[in-house]
């Protein structure tokens, strides 16, 4: 893997969303981290969309 660094400014400039599994990556035992959830303002305050996604049936995901 490269450095982030090595990665042009001018191509991340065209993000405009992220993908991110849900269950054990922004969540640690079926809740959301401090961590995870600062990241989630931090990239909303920056403009992009995330995209919540998992590869569990759709029934999981309703409350």
């Amino acid at each position: 893997m490269k450095p982030l660094s090595t990665w042009p400014e001018t191509a991340r400039a065209n993000i405009v969303g992220v993908f991110t599994d849900i269950d054990d990556t922004l969540t640690t035992e079926g809740a959301i981290t401090a961590d995870a959830l600062q990241a989630l303002h931090d990239l909303k305050a920056a403009g992009l969309m995330v995209i919540p996604i998992t590869g569990r049936p759709v029934g999981w995901s309703i409350p």
